[in-house]
């Protein structure tokens, strides 16, 4: 992994692959408190097609930087780290909260951006979302990181998906928070991505999105409604949207259906 300072505290832990593709990458931007290496499912839909860049945000994995007050912030270390790289333009990923960054650097920068490609994500306050959110504050104040980790999982994925059994489940968990993996963002981290997402607000500006998108939702997402993917598909002209029958961490429990819509997006691009 290398290492981009993009502003005068924030610096970004990076890696890249497919660098024998030409003309834009895709830059992927992970949601609420997950490092890079949760893309690791979406890399080969990706990189059949283009260069594919991953990072963490700010504060997360191996990044540094203080906690993000604002989407916009983490919109525009995104927006530094392409300054960075030397890259012009580039096909914006976002899932989740990186979803939300991604609509920003698109309306705040759109001369950056070629494309959209927008999973799991939401445009304006909801206050199922709010709520939520409270809880997981609670949860980070009483229990840590560790017990918002282990609560989050229930909401991520399908019940249909722990039927593959305790024993599984507990593997996928702990290829992730595992010896050699970076430790969990702090507390501070995860408060102020909270605070962010709770003052996203972008969905009546969508109109002036010009630029190809595809939204991602999942019908049975227990953290962010699907609906939400439907609203930003409406407003944008043009998106195309892919509703799947599962969800939040749908990328990787329908990894096949999702990386196909990814790949055949990128490659009517």
């Amino acid at each position: 992994m290398s290492t981009v300072r993009v502003s005068r505290d924030v610096s970004l832990s990076y890696r890249e692959f497919g660098t024998h593709h030409e003309g834009a990458p895709v830059v992927g931007i992970m949601g609420f408190g997950l490092d890079a290496r949760f893309w690791a499912a979406q890399v080969p839909a990706v990189t059949v097609h283009r260069r594919f860049i991953t990072f963490d945000n700010r504060g997360v994995g191996r990044s540094t930087g203080p906690p993000p007050a604002t989407i916009a912030d983490m919109a525009a270390d995104t927006v530094g780290l392409l300054d960075g790289l030397g890259i012009e333009r580039a096909i914006v990923f976002g899932m989740s909260m990186g979803g939300a960054i991604a609509q920003q650097v698109a309306l705040t920068h759109p001369q950056r951006v070629e494309a959209l490609i927008l999973a799991v994500t939401w445009a304006r306050p909801i206050e199922f979302m709010r709520r939520q959110n409270d809880l997981a504050r609670f949860l980070i104040t009483h229990g840590g990181p560790e017990m918002l980790t282990e609560a989050s999982l229930l909401r991520m994925f399908t019940p249909r998906f722990f039927e593959l059994g305790r024993d599984t489940i507990d593997q996928i968990v702990s290829s992730f928070t595992g010896p050699g993996a970076p430790e969990l963002p702090a507390r501070e981290v995860l408060l102020g991505q909270l605070d962010a997402t709770d003052g996203h607000d972008v969905l009546s500006g969508l109109g002036s999105v010009r630029c190809p998108t595809l939204v991602l939702g999942g019908r049975a997402d227990m953290l962010v409604p699907g609906f939400a993917s439907e609203e930003i598909a409406a407003a944008i002209p043009g998106a195309e949207l892919v509703m799947l029958d599962t969800g939040h961490a749908c990328m990787v429990e329908e990894m096949q259906a999702f990386n196909d819509a990814v790949s055949g997006f990128l490659a009517r691009l």
